[in-house]
């Protein structure tokens, strides 16, 4: 029995922050997502002013016939353009020597002062791969946090309601400013160059002949299906962990459960950012 209950904490210790870590998971995907390099500047010449003929002597005007002046000068040859030069990127590392890399390209994004400390900086990248592919199957993955747990755990104060209403949606606040410091745009860099080593995760999984792009966009999906719901949301507690009263709610997978317990306007912020991300994912 005590070892029961010691799961089920463990899994509630993670369930609360699993819709944001999926929320991250598609920020960090478009942290790899396909790179833009901007054309590099060209270096131009100064601006050529228009020639200026060298003033000849005064001679006194005579007759002689045109043929014999002098002929004109030449133009001047058009000044050739550098050839932009740009720094080659260093060499990649392998999967199991990524996580420096990432985590040092990962934070010097520009994101709210004082948050970028939730993010997890070990097993980034397989971390990844594991929670996305779980999350397209409606399920939460336990063990392969990818930021820092919640501080406030849930709970209901003695006498209060059995329900999920207003006082438990802040708790998420500072994971969802996390995700919308920094925007789409900002997080298109890096795919190209980690595309390789997030394929190897995804094929350690067991998955060598498919594409994990294609996986990625499918937990989108999964989490913008989730219904809306009116609050307060009605739980029960047959055991250790509160469930939803609502039977219909209550059967949805476990990931879009973990949307509806964001409240309705995080879970309207997720949303507007998800189909950000999704945009930008698609060809």
């Amino acid at each position: 029995m005590t070892e029961q209950k010691s799961n089920n904490q463990q899994q509630l210790y993670y369930a609360g922050i699993a819709a944001v870590v999926v929320v991250v998971l598609l920020a960090l995907w478009l942290l790899f997502s396909k790179e833009e390099t901007p054309e590099p500047l060209k270096l131009l010449p100064p601006e050529l002013s228009e020639p200026v003929q060298p003033t000849a002597p005064a001679t006194p005007v005579t007759t002689e016939p045109e043929s014999a002046q002098a002929p004109a000068e030449p133009e001047p040859e058009p000044v050739p353009e550098p050839e932009p030069v740009t720094a080659p990127e260093p060499p990649l590392p392998t999967l199991d020597q990524s996580d420096a890399e990432v985590k040092q390209r990962l934070l010097a994004l520009n994101w709210r002062t004082g948050l970028a400390g939730l993010f997890v900086t070990e097993e980034m990248l397989r971390n990844f791969v594991v929670q996305t592919d779980n999350i397209a199957q409606g399920q939460l993955a336990v063990g392969h946090p990818l930021l820092q747990p919640l501080e406030q755990k849930f709970a209901l104060s003695d006498g209060a309601p059995m329900q999920l209403d207003q006082q438990h949606f802040a708790r998420y606040e500072p994971y969802i400013q996390l995700l919308e410091s920094v925007s789409a745009a900002q997080l298109v860099p890096l795919f190209n160059r980690y595309e390789p080593l997030l394929q190897q995760a995804y094929a350690e999984l067991g998955y060598p002949d498919q594409l994990f792009k294609k996986t990625l966009l499918t937990a989108i999906d999964m989490l913008l299906a989730t219904p809306d719901v009116s609050y307060p949301l009605q739980l029960e507690r047959p055991a250790v962990m509160y469930v939803f009263a609502d039977p219909a709610i209550e059967q949805l997978p476990p990931a879009q459960k973990q949307m509806i317990r964001l409240g309705p306007d995080n879970q309207q912020r997720v949303k507007a950012v998800l189909r950000e991300y999704k945009q930008a994912l698609q060809p």
